[in-house]
C-alpha cells in the first residue's frame, strides 16, 4: 500500500470514529460526499433534496448526503454507521431538527458569541470550517429570531438540514472542534440563548464596524432547511 493510500485509510478510520462518537451520544449522522482530488466524491446518482448542480465541479460548496434517502436516512444506529464508513471515507454530516438544531454563522460573529457565552458561564460545543463558518449545536425546535431574519449569514439548521462535522475535509482543509462536545458534557445550550448572543454580536458589529475576514457561503444556499 502506498503512503498516500495508507494515509487515506487512517483518515477513513478517523472519520468512522468521529461519526461513532456522535451517535454514541445520540447525535444522528448521515454519510456525505467527500472532498478528494479537487472535487466532491460519492455524489448520489439520484438528486437529493432538490439538488441539481454538479458538486464535482462546484468548488466551495459543502458536502451533501451521499445516500439515496438523503438526510432522512440519518441514524444513531452504531452498526449502520460502522457499515457506511467501512465502505468509503464519507464526510460526517450531523443531521438537525430532531435531537438538536445548529446555529451557523461567520467566524467573526462566532468569536463574539463564544465570548458572550463564556461570560455567562455557558460551555458550548463549537465547530469551525475552513471556509470561515462556525456552528454551535443547540436545543431543537426554536424558530429564527426575528432580529436575525434579515441576516442571511446567520442560519438556524432545523428539520431537513445538516452541517458538515469534524473531522471531515473540505476544499481548504478540515472541519475541527474549537470546543469539543465533551467539554460541555454533551449538553446543548438553549437555542434562544445562543441566538440572543448572535443578535448582540451583530449589534456590536454594527456600531464598531467589524470587517468581514472570511469567505461567505452564497446567501441562497440555505433558508431554514437545505434548498439548493
Amino acid at each position: 500500500m502506498s503512503w498516500w493510500n495508507s494515509s487515506r485509510a487512517v483518515y477513513g478510520a478517523e472519520l468512522r470514529a468521529g461519526a461513532q462518537c456522535l451517535v454514541d451520544h445520540g447525535w444522528p449522522v448521515v454519510p456525505g460526499t467527500w472532498w478528494q482530488g479537487g472535487a466532491w466524491r460519492g455524489i448520489p446518482a439520484e438528486p437529493v433534496g432538490g439538488l441539481t448542480i454538479d458538486l464535482s465541479r462546484a468548488a466551495g460548496w459543502d458536502s451533501v448526503p451521499a445516500v439515496s434517502g438523503g438526510v432522512s436516512s440519518a441514524t444513531c444506529d452504531s452498526s449502520q454507521v460502522s457499515l457506511w464508513w467501512s465502505r468509503s471515507p464519507y464526510s460526517v454530516l450531523l443531521a438537525t431538527g430532531s435531537t438538536l438544531d445548529v446555529v451557523e454563522m461567520p467566524a467573526y460573529l462566532g468569536r463574539r458569541v463564544a465570548s458572550t457565552l463564556r461570560r455567562v458561564g455557558v460551555v458550548a460545543a463549537l465547530a469551525a470550517t475552513p471556509s470561515g463558518r462556525w456552528w454551535l449545536p443547540v436545543t431543537p425546535g426554536s424558530a429564527l429570531y426575528p432580529e436575525l431574519a434579515a441576516h442571511t449569514e446567520v442560519v438556524v439548521h432545523g428539520p431537513g438540514s445538516w452541517v458538515i462535522a469534524p473531522p471531515s475535509e473540505m476544499e481548504d482543509g478540515l472541519v475541527h472542534w474549537r470546543v469539543p462536545p465533551s467539554a460541555s458534557g454533551w449538553r446543548l445550550p438553549e437555542s434562544e440563548l445562543v441566538q440572543s448572543a448572535v443578535a448582540e454580536a451583530l449589534r456590536w458589529s454594527a456600531t464598531e464596524g467589524d470587517e468581514w475576514p472570511v469567505t461567505q457561503r452564497p446567501a441562497d444556499v440555505i433558508v431554514g432547511s437545505r434548498a439548493y
